[in-house]
């Protein structure tokens, strides 16, 4: 019987080294995590499809994988992290002391398009802190995210923004819901060509400019001139900055960009958004910001904010910079006979209490053990059942 061996586009194996650096990222993050008050927690691979069409409407369909159950309830692989931790939150967790810390690491899965390159399945490690707001609230995350970015070993950058700044610049635009999401994804991705072709925004300078505002402490001179005479956009340019000088304070100024136009691509976020950026990663490890409505739409009025590192990006970047975790080689392997297996199992006993990787032998012939241990590297064979090698 003939079948397909290979794995579907954008799935990954992982084999030894590599597997083991993807362990010991999350175990790292984990660290951190748990550092600052966090508590782990997982959700099913497997969600109600409503759920997210209802949430996360800016999740397009077609970029969900979709299957049903045996009573034709339609279902979806977890596309998103934060939507199933919201649903746990408000269900499982309400009632429970706030600030709610909790943090993950599991898969995401997403379709993209042919030939894309990008993974279809992508492990993410995150935090969320739920019932806080506020500055301090908001710090304590990004901070978190820093402390997290520096175990990585890698030069990074960490950027910063508010949602609010491009909302409130285009909130006096006529635009449907179709169209306001367009704007937001041709100023999120930069697309100045793009925004010098949409018809409603033409005359409109300031939408234009907006993309441009990326850089250091400049930045806010140029965004206080797009935001001169509205409120809105000068509150959340002026929150910005709070966070920017005491980032700065902290020892972070070298890390630290301000972005104004980042808005994300899901829209369920309302205030600070975050993104970071890793040497060697093609694109960025770490997304994030404030949602403070999300919850409500689970019956469960609390603001929120936390953000998911792309693990997959990180251990690519690493494999890339030669930090991939060498495969080791057992240090010894004994061969042994049915009168021998105890003596033979108390040694292994004991070279594994002295921090030696040790093997049994799965051969009858002492010589096709040696023929082992000499093509995979392990130095040192003992023979406990009295035979010599032929």
């Amino acid at each position: 019987m003939k079948f397909n061996m290979t794995i579907p586009e954008g799935t990954r194996d992982h084999l030894y080294g590599e597997a083991e650096l993807y362990e010991n990222l999350t175990r790292r993050f984990g660290s951190v995590y748990e550092a600052t008050g966090c508590k782990r927690i997982s959700t099913p691979a497997i969600e109600n499809y409503d759920m997210f069409a209802a949430v996360n409407r800016s999740m397009k369909e077609e970029a969900v994988y979709k299957l049903t159950e045996n009573t034709g309830r339609l279902l979806v692989l977890r596309p998103d992290n934060t939507t199933p931790i919201a649903r746990v939150a408000a269900t499982k967790l309400k009632g429970e002391a706030l600030p709610l810390k909790l943090y993950y690491d599991q898969p995401i899965y997403r379709i993209n398009s042919d030939f894309s390159g990008m993974r279809s399945e992508v492990v993410q490690s995150g935090i969320e802190v739920l019932g806080a707001s506020g500055v301090k609230s908001d710090l304590e995350c990004i901070l978190t995210a820093l402390e997290a970015l520096d175990t990585i070993g890698l030069d990074y950058k960490l950027e910063i923004g508010h949602v609010g700044y491009f909302n409130a610049l285009i909130s006096g635009m006529e635009l449907t819901d179709e169209e306001a999401l367009a704007v937001r994804s041709y100023v999120e991705a930069k697309n100045y060509v793009s925004l010098n072709m949409f018809d409603k925004i033409f005359s409109l300078d300031v939408i234009r400019k907006l993309p441009l505002l990326y850089g250091g402490a400049e930045v806010f001179d140029e965004a206080q001139k797009l935001a001169d005479g509205n409120d809105e956009a000068v509150a959340a340019l002026n929150y910005v900055r709070s966070l920017y000088d005491a980032l700065c304070g902290a020892g972070y100024g070298e890390h630290i960009m301000v972005d104004m136009s980042m808005v994300h691509k899901f829209d369920y976020y309302t205030g600070t958004v975050i993104r970071g950026y890793l040497d060697r990663a093609g694109e960025p490890v770490l997304k994030g910001g404030r949602y403070d409505k999300l919850l409500c739409e689970f019956g469960y009025d609390v603001p929120a904010t936390g953000f998911a590192i792309n693990v997959c990006a990180v251990a690519d970047a690493l494999v890339k910079s030669g930090r991939m975790p060498e495969r080791k080689a057992s240090d010894v392997v004994i061969h042994y006979d049915a009168n021998s297996l105890n003596e033979a199992l108390a040694l292994k006993k004991k070279y594994n209490a002295d921090g030696y990787v040790c093997e049994l032998t799965v051969f009858d012939e002492l010589s096709d053990t040696e023929n082992y241990a000499k093509q995979t590297g392990i130095a040192k064979v003992i023979d406990l059942s009295g035979k010599a090698a032929k």
